[in-house]
């Protein structure tokens, strides 16, 4: 059902040079994970957590988020392999019908002619001499070039390098070596009595987690949190949101910590408002007018 599809994408990672430890590096996913969307075997874990790897997926090789999103659906659709054939048929009709370009002809290269009647005027003996002290005075020259040039280069063919004190390098490399260090957004998160201020945090080193927030029914939002990262969400009223790999998720309600239930690989679904946390049954639906 997805060949196709995971053909695609794997085309596009091969055709930027990422192997698959790369991509698992700069995406913070699983390598098994990328091995089984590489293989078309997208089951592996719910659909809304497929996705959320499928968007990081695309965006590290370069193709657009949502047309990959959309492509994932057709496919599982049965849609995108109909539409792979027809296309595949129409490309080999226009190669078919594609006029071979014509092979010019030899060119016939332009015959000189002299003219023997014409007689060359005798060479004067002297010049003669003087041609060839002219050349023996010029390969003189070059041959004492290149032995000054030898003895130049055996001279200094010992390079110094300098080497500069280790906290001078590490004073120039601190800018680019530096780790960004995980921000507290506790002491940042203002106070306003009118609105719910939600603090979502990844407290584990490796792995990294899903989570998709909708605020007071109304708006949507999901996003990757990368380990060690702190994301601060406002709404007015409340909040519903599924969490994948829920157990390395804690959570703040206006800076004081909601517990609940989670497990590390488990997706969860929960309501927060004034009142406090409530777990959900079924994922959170956005509220359409």
């Amino acid at each position: 059902m997805f060949d196709k599809f995971a053909d695609k994408l794997r085309n596009a990672r091969l055709k930027k040079g990422i192997s698959l430890q790369q991509m698992s590096a700069k995406t913070r996913i699983d390598i098994k994970f990328l091995e089984a969307i590489d293989n078309g075997n997208l089951g592996f874990l719910p659909e809304l957590y497929v996705k959320a790897f499928l968007k990081q997926y695309a965006k590290a090789v370069g193709l657009n988020e949502e047309e990959t999103v959309r492509d994932y659906e057709d496919a599982k659709e049965g849609r995108l392999t109909e539409a792979d054939e027809t296309k595949s048929f129409l490309e080999q009709k226009i190669d078919i019908e594609k006029p071979q370009e014509a092979i010019p002809p030899p060119q016939t290269p332009v015959k000189t002619f002299t003219d023997a009647s014409v007689t060359k005027p005798p060479v004067d003996p002297d010049d003669k001499k003087k041609i060839l002290r002219l050349i023996a005075y010029s390969a003189g020259i070059i041959l004492m070039a290149v032995v000054i040039f030898f003895a130049l280069i055996k001279k200094t063919s010992t390079i110094t390098v300098e080497e500069k004190p280790y906290e001078q390098v590490l004073e120039e490399t601190k800018d680019r070596f530096e780790v960004e260090k995980p921000k507290d957004d506790t002491s940042m998160t203002p106070v306003n009595l009118d609105s719910l201020f939600l603090q979502i945090t990844n407290v584990d080193t490796l792995d990294s987690a899903w989570v998709m927030v909708i605020y007071d029914e109304k708006v949507k939002e999901d996003f990757l949190l990368y380990p060690r990262r702190t994301k601060t969400v406002t709404a007015s009223d409340n909040f519903q949101f599924t969490l994948g790999n829920s157990g390395v998720i804690s959570l703040k309600l206006d800076n004081q910590p909601l517990r609940f239930e989670s497990r590390r690989g488990s997706v969860r679904h929960y309501k927060v408002n004034r009142k406090g946390l409530e777990r959900l049954y079924s994922p959170p639906i956005l509220k359409t007018e």
